[in-house]
């Protein structure tokens, strides 16, 4: 009796499949003005939302899908839909409502941005490792009632797993950037614009050169939305072309390289490290309340 009941362990252990694989992304999230997202819809700052980054919303094939995100930094995770596009974002990262971004960051919308992991569906199911089982069956087995043997049974040999199974771990690695198709074009040797906007810029943690644009080391790449500079339509003509950004706050100006563009509030420019050079605290940046910017004169659109 005991034989059978060491062999049939043996086989259920040994038969014992890993715990599946729960592939997870990990990038930055930020927050933006919900409105008519790139997969049709409409929705509001209320809706737990998300805009996934280019590579990974392929073309619109995870429209609609519900995803489980972690905040790095304080353990509080959220599930959102994907219903737009943030072409700004790099592998990983994800431009969330402004209520999504509320609940995960404890109500701090000042941070700007703050790191994340994320998955699809509703996160990993709790599994136990093939050792858990096995003592469990062992527990099972010797809790249960059984006839007492008449004779006292020792096996000639105990049975051990030769190899505990280990689940491996999904690693992603961020698609290399578009190659180059757009001529870098020489910063001016001026700053002055006499045609400029008044906006509250946005903070990507990374500007994604969707533009193709070669730049050099000095160049801080930016994106741009429509503005009375330049309308919807003609936005592609801003690759390459520089802009000076002023902070209105403590008067800091930068040069900055317009490297994409993208639907976003009227005249609102999107800052990756500029943002931290104009703002108060390089470290720690303060919000940035209200920039001026243009495009620097001489630059043929």
């Amino acid at each position: 009796m005991l034989a059978s009941n060491v062999l049939a362990l043996a086989l259920a252990v040994a038969g014992a499949s890993a715990a599946p694989i729960v592939k997870r992304s990990s990038g930055q999230a930020t927050y933006y003005a919900a409105g008519l997202g790139a997969c049709g819809w409409t929705n509001s700052g209320s809706d737990f939302i998300v805009a996934m980054n280019a590579p990974e919303w392929n073309g619109g094939a995870n429209c609609g899908k519900m995803i489980t995100i972690t905040n790095n930094q304080n353990g509080n995770t959220q599930q959102a839909q994907v219903v737009d596009l943030c072409p700004g974002c790099s592998w990983g990262s994800l431009d969330m409502s402004t209520s999504l971004f509320s609940a995960l960051n404890n109500g701090n919308m000042d941070a700007g941005v703050f790191p994340i992991s994320w998955s699809y569906g509703s996160g990993a199911p709790a599994q136990q490792s093939n050792n858990e089982q096995h003592q469990q069956q062992q527990q099972q087995q010797a809790t249960s009632t059984q006839a007492a043997p008449q004779t006292t049974y020792t096996p000639s040999s105990t049975w051990t797993p030769s190899a505990t199974a280990t689940p491996t771990t999904a690693t992603y690695s961020q698609p290399a950037r578009p190659t180059a198709v757009t001529s870098a074009a020489p910063q001016p040797s001026s700053s002055s614009n006499k045609d400029t906007v008044v906006s509250t810029p946005a903070w990507w943690a990374d500007v994604n050169n969707a533009c193709g644009v070669q730049l050099d080391r000095a160049s801080l790449p930016v994106a741009i939305s429509s503005s009375s500079l330049l309308a919807a339509d003609k936005l592609g003509n801003a690759c390459g072309k520089w802009i000076q950004v002023k902070n209105n706050q403590n008067g800091k100006e930068i040069s900055v390289q317009v490297v994409n563009y993208y639907a976003g509030p009227e005249g609102e420019i999107a800052l990756g490290e500029a943002y931290k050079r104009i703002a108060n605290n390089y470290e720690s940046p303060e919000t940035i309340e209200s920039v001026t910017w243009g495009f620097i004169d001489g630059q043929d659109m």
